[in-house]
């Protein structure tokens, strides 16, 4: 039977996880034609993508639409994203007899008109949905009603689901849900260092499985390297959360100060947030810490330096639960800063079932820093096993 696996990639955050799902497709169904629909958001500007091509038998190119206040705006955009789609399904993808559907469960637009799309398409046999939590749930958030009645005009005119926008009490943007059901069974990923039994499983459109991470630790390599996923944004867009911004600028200098007495015989690295361009978060200084550039993403460096690193920190970023993922010891520290309600909105993100694991702490403060650096040696996946899955 001629048949592919097509992956839809938006954002550099989902090409480990793509990568990774091709190596298993590859070991166990050799004969499929492994496709990506690379969607151009932003952070692909200075991401260095050639490490992932060759992962994919052919790539195919759109340019990143999104929703705005005024559609008109963004109309031929859009026009032309639905375009190529069009040509691209007509001329290439009804060669095939069956097609598996691989993406991040995500309403954004690009990734909406998409699935809308495709779903429709006879070929398209399965819709397999990745995530990981229950993000931007409960009482922390509320419908931003006005967004999501500009949003719901997109559904009227476009082809593409109706969704809804989500914001934060204080009215900060928080992300985009769909409104009603849509094609696909969701893999919830989930910590592969944890047993999969200690998870509930009741939801018949959902499968769960262990992050797909297969590695051992090497007990010769020195642990010499520590990392920092930076975000300088956090005052101005978690305000609510934060007594004053002098009062942050001061305990996160003293954080890091207690991080470098910490490790004075590790080399200690930044890795600046896509977003925050030149700009580093306080209490960082050059002198110190040895700056990564956005070429690679967080899963790319965590991969490649994954036997070095003693131990990662952020803020709130996704990235230390990746780095759990590895067995490497991985630290929050948004419980340090934050109000009581601003600890509530993050516990709901990293406390989800299936991402908690020894090998991630939320720390109170600067005492807690090095906590569980003495943790070694997590579960590791094989193949067959995951294959199974």
């Amino acid at each position: 039977m001629n048949k592919a696996k097509l992956f839809i990639c938006h954002n550099p955050n989902g090409l480990f996880l793509n990568k990774k799902f091709v190596q298993i497709i590859k070991k166990y169904d050799k004969d499929a034609t492994i496709i990506l629909f690379k969607v151009n958001h932003p952070h692909f500007s200075k991401f260095d993508f050639e490490p992932y091509k060759e992962c994919f038998d052919k790539v195919i190119e759109f340019d990143f639409i999104d929703y705005k206040r005024n559609f008109l705006i963004g109309f031929w955009e859009i026009f032309n994203f639905h375009r190529k789609l069009k040509r691209t399904t007509a001329s290439f993808l009804r060669n095939f007899e069956a097609i598996d559907l691989f993406l991040i469960d995500s309403a954004w637009l690009s990734v909406n008109v998409l699935l809308y799309n495709l779903s429709k398409e006879q070929n398209i046999k399965n819709i397999y949905k990745t995530t990981s939590s229950s993000a931007h749930k409960g009482s922390q958030y509320k419908t931003a009603k006005l967004r999501t009645f500009l949003c719901a005009l997109y559904s009227l005119f476009f082809s593409c689901y109706k969704i809804k926008a989500i914001s934060t009490l204080a009215g900060q943007f928080a992300n985009y849900v769909y409104v009603e059901n849509v094609p696909g069974i969701f893999l919830k990923m989930v910590n592969p260092t944890i047993e999969l039994e200690s998870i509930p499983f009741n939801n018949p459109r959902e499968k769960i499985l262990p992050y797909p991470i297969m590695s051992k630790p090497l007990s010769n390599v020195k642990k010499d390297m520590i990392i920092v996923f930076g975000d300088s944004s956090i005052f101005k867009c978690y305000r609510e959360y934060f007594s004053n911004e002098k009062e942050y600028f001061e305990k996160l200098t003293t954080f890091f100060q207690g991080l470098e007495n910490k490790y004075p015989d590790c080399e200690l690295y930044y890795k600046p947030h896509p977003g925050d361009k030149e700009q580093l978060m306080p209490g960082i200084s050059p002198q110190k810490y040895r700056l990564f550039d956005n070429t690679m993403n967080a899963q790319m460096l965590i991969e490649k330096f994954q036997q070095r690193i003693k131990a990662v920190y952020t803020f709130s970023s996704a990235s230390v639960l990746f780095a759990s993922f590895f067995g490497i010891p991985s630290y929050t520290f948004y419980r340090y800063l934050f109000s009581r309600a601003g600890e509530e909105r993050f516990d709901n993100i990293f406390n989800g079932e299936g991402l908690k694991s020894k090998f991630l702490l939320h720390l109170k403060g600067p005492e807690d820093i090095g906590k569980i650096d003495y943790l070694r040696d997590a579960n590791c996946l094989d193949f067959i096993g995951l294959e199974k899955r």
